[in-house]
């Protein structure tokens, strides 16, 4: 394969904006109200830290997304997430592709799914259109070996994990693991919360 042969796609743009969007629109105000009530108390170094840790991890992410993107080249398929390791597929393993149509909650609109397995039905690859552009997934498509098989009508996400058995990741499919995620979020932004109050001599309750 050529340099002009090699697709490369990266994700949605605008989802990195958004969530640096979001860090500023919580930093700033929650900084603020915290620095005014450390200064008095002589604890502003604290809330410097603080920031500074929230900082550095929001910009070590910013690079990592920078890193993500999906390769066809050099005989495979290949790509890493933000948060999961680099994936190769060597082309000659892939039998199947599918971009499924798939509705997002209880809205009528639809996201593609790209969905690339082996001769087993296994999956070996897939993209969300959530995070990546529909025409980049179609480019993706083309450029394997094998023809591309569009769904002809949108599915529900329980329908499409149906239809297309090991297509979900660990964390789909499960709303008990989601809930249990959501609870341990709120316990620690709590204890978090706390944590900072008390070293702040702030009254935790009136």
């Amino acid at each position: 394969m050529t340099d002009a042969e090699i697709v490369r796609i990266v994700p949605r743009r605008s989802l990195m904006v958004s969530a640096l969007i979001s860090i500023l629109v919580v930093l700033i105000p929650v900084s603020a109200v915290l620095y005014w009530f450390a200064i008095p108390r002589g604890q502003a170094a604290w809330v410097g830290l603080m920031q500074a840790i929230v900082v550095v991890a929001a910009l070590a992410l910013l690079w990592r997304q920078l890193t993500v993107d999906t390769v066809v080249a050099d005989g495979e398929l290949r790509g890493r997430g933000i948060f999961s390791p680099m994936v190769r597929v060597p082309l000659e393993r892939i039998a199947t592709v599918d971009i499924v149509p798939v509705y997002v909650g209880q809205s009528p609109e639809t996201v593609p799914q790209l969905l690339v397995r082996d001769a087993e039905g296994q999956r070996l690859y897939r993209l969300r259109g959530t995070f990546w552009h529909e025409a980049d997934l179609m480019r993706v498509a083309e450029a394997l070996p094998v023809p591309v098989r569009i769904a002809p009508e949108p599915m529900s996400f329980p329908e499409f994990f149906a239809a297309y058995p090991g297509s979900a990741y660990w964390f789909e499919n499960r709303p008990w693991l989601m809930a249990g995620l959501l609870a341990a979020c709120i316990a620690a932004a709590i204890a978090v919360a706390v944590g900072v109050m008390v070293l702040l001599g702030m009254p935790i309750m009136a």
